[in-house]
């Protein structure tokens, strides 16, 4: 019965998501045709809109800490974990900054959402070095405008029956310090209680805390302090999920 229950719920979200997304796309529509930062930045609250309307409505509550420290004129590289596909509007909801995100290219090739995806965000092919490189000169260049820009280091989403948080990849460390941009480090708890990367899609309701870690400055680092700061960064996050109880083992190590 429960387990009936919960694909109704699931099913109840999934129809929301897509209903939401599609009444907003004509306005992407719009704003994407033009180069114009603030067209980008009206497109990027309309995902916040979306992300509103998706989560909170279906139960996922989402509880922001520390969001007070971070300057809301800055330019910082955000640095989740990453455990549900939920996280993506989870971000949009949580970080007040009108930011773009590193994703996995496939996200391109999804039906209506790959033409948003590929024009406001930086799509990159996990197993191209070269179209890493290439995903790392667009979002130096996002920073340069102005805009923040986030990574999920682990790459991809971990098998939770296995790992709690895989060995982070070096590339927002490295354009951290090429650019002398502040890192935020962001443990997000709970997203993968509500939706499991397990193949089933089953949704259930949850309280997701989004904890914002103080900003890291760079601009007195070397490059060759890069995996320094990728340690600290993973060790905080880490330590955090530990704190709340979200780890599971055996761990991985940065």
């Amino acid at each position: 019965m429960k387990r009936a229950v919960l694909r109704l719920y699931s099913i109840v979200f999934y129809v929301i998501f897509v209903v939401v997304f599609l009444l907003i796309l004509p306005f992407h529509f719009i704003f994407l045709q033009f180069k114009a930062q603030w067209a980008h930045d009206v497109s990027h609250r309309l995902n916040m809109l979306w992300g509103w309307l998706i989560l909170y409505p279906i139960g996922i509550w989402l509880y922001p800490k520390n969001r007070e420290k971070i300057d809301r004129k800055g330019i910082f590289i955000f640095a989740p974990n990453h455990s549900s596909y939920l996280d993506i509007p989870i971000c949009n909801v949580s970080i007040l900054h009108s930011f773009r995100f590193v994703g996995k290219a496939e996200l391109s090739d999804v039906p209506l959402f790959g033409f948003m995806f590929k024009r406001l965000h930086i799509p990159v092919k996990r197993e191209s070095v070269k179209d890493a490189y290439r995903s790392l000169d667009l979002s130096r260049k996002k920073l340069e405008s102005g805009r923040s820009v986030l990574f999920f280091p682990e790459g991809t989403i971990p098998d939770k029956r296995k790992v709690t948080l895989l060995r982070f990849k070096d590339g927002a460390f490295k354009l951290a310090i090429e650019t002398g941009t502040p890192i935020v480090p962001m443990t997000i708890v709970n997203a993968d209680r509500a939706l499991l990367d397990d193949q089933t899609w089953i949704l259930r309701p949850a309280r997701v805390k989004v904890i914002f870690h103080d900003p890291i400055p760079t601009a007195d680092l070397d490059i060759s302090e890069a995996g320094a700061l990728k340690q600290r960064v993973y060790q905080l996050i880490y330590n955090t999920l530990k704190e709340h109880g979200a780890v599971r083992e055996p761990e991985a190590q940065p």
